[in-house]
Formats: C-alpha cells, sequence, structure tokens
C-alpha cells in the first residue's frame, strides 16, 4: 500500500468522525460498545474512502488472543470476511466504484506474523511506541480487542453515488447497528443503520 496514500486517508477518515460529538469519541476510544460498528466514509475527489471499526467480541465472539484452534479458524475466517469486502456492502453500480486499496488489522494476533501482515503501515509508524508500551497495550487491547478495516475506492462517475448497502449483518450477526458518519461533497451525514434498515443514502 502507498503510505502516503494511506496516510491521508486515515486523516479523511478521522475527520468523518470528529464531528460525531466527544461523547461518541469517548466510547469509540475508551471502550467498545458491544453489537455497535463505528462506519466512518469521506470522500476525496473520485476515491470514496470507507472504514469499519468493531468489536471483537462481534467479529470473532471473544476479546482474548487466540487459543485454540477454533479460535484460530474462527480469526481466520473472519480477517478472510474482512478482506473480501464486496461480501460485506455494495455501493450502487451506476457510480463504477471499483476497490483500489484495503488494510485490515486487528488487536487479537498481537505480534504474530498474521498481525505483522495485516498491521504493516501501523506498526511501521508506530513501532517506537510499540516496544516502549508493549505489555500495558498488550494488556489495554485485549480488554477492547476491536478489528478495523479501511478501504478505498476508485469511482468513474462519484457523482451518481447513490447508496451504500450492507451485507454486514449477515457477515457478523452479532452487530446489532452500525453508527454511520460520512463526509462527502454534498455535506455531513449521520445515521444509524441495523439488520432490518441495512442501506446508507448518500
Amino acid at each position: 500500500m502507498n503510505t502516503q496514500h494511506f496516510r491521508a486517508a486515515s486523516w479523511l477518515l478521522v475527520s468523518a468522525a470528529a464531528f460525531s460529538g466527544a461523547s461518541q469519541a469517548h466510547t469509540q476510544h475508551e471502550a467498545h460498545v458491544h453489537g455497535q460498528v463505528e462506519l466512518n466514509i469521506a470522500q476525496d475527489g473520485n476515491d470514496l474512502l470507507i472504514e469499519f471499526t468493531a468489536p471483537a467480541a462481534d467479529i470473532v465472539g471473544f476479546e482474548h488472543p487466540p487459543q485454540t484452534e477454533q479460535d484460530q479458524s474462527i480469526l481466520k475466517q473472519a480477517l478472510q470476511k474482512l478482506n473480501q469486502p464486496t461480501l460485506l456492502f455494495n455501493l450502487n453500480t451506476t457510480a463504477g466504484c471499483h476497490l483500489h486499496e484495503s488494510h485490515v488489522s486487528d488487536t487479537l494476533s498481537g505480534h504474530s506474523e498474521t498481525a505483522h501482515e495485516h498491521h504493516h503501515e501501523h506498526e511501521h509508524e508506530h513501532e517506537h511506541e510499540h516496544e516502549k508500551h508493549d505489555h500495558h497495550d498488550h494488556e489495554n487491547h485485549n480488554e477492547h480487542a476491536g478489528f478495523s478495516a479501511q478501504y478505498t475506492f476508485r469511482c468513474d462517475t462519484i457523482s451518481k453515488l447513490k447508496s451504500l448497502h450492507l451485507a454486514w449483518f449477515t457477515a457478523f450477526p452479532a452487530t446489532e447497528n452500525i453508527q454511520v458518519q460520512a463526509i462527502t461533497e454534498r455535506g455531513q451525514q449521520a445515521a444509524t443503520l441495523q439488520a432490518t434498515q441495512p442501506v446508507f443514502r448518500f
């Protein structure tokens, strides 16, 4: 992944979440809310940046590093799903959006080989911080373990972008609702999606 582009994408996604307010920011950073997923969307020209942040318990059913072969298998399956965004959501086809880049990370794998592959950019930028605080941060990550997935789409006609249809609730049925924050050329939007209402409209 191009590091400069990834950092720009991260900045835009942070901006998309910023206007949701201090209380929600506190929830997002201090403790995961089981059953609740955060979805940030930001437009950058013809690029659409989409980020999901979800509690580990909702994705794999546990919040500790995988301890058994079954845990490993569940984690592997979850990462496979997160690395296939077409299984999780669909943008309306008239916008002509195609996946350009993706980055999936989790806090369950620790510093294993799999985690290194998924955390490559993140670990490179924060390796010194991890060296200093590895022990305490590892404990905190276990308490509030989670998954993060970022996707960048290039759209042929982004002006025709109308909707985002989520299949997330089918892939991860423990999710009760998805809190959406979006910043596009049309302005700022917020919405709460559920299995009975899985469509976000721009």
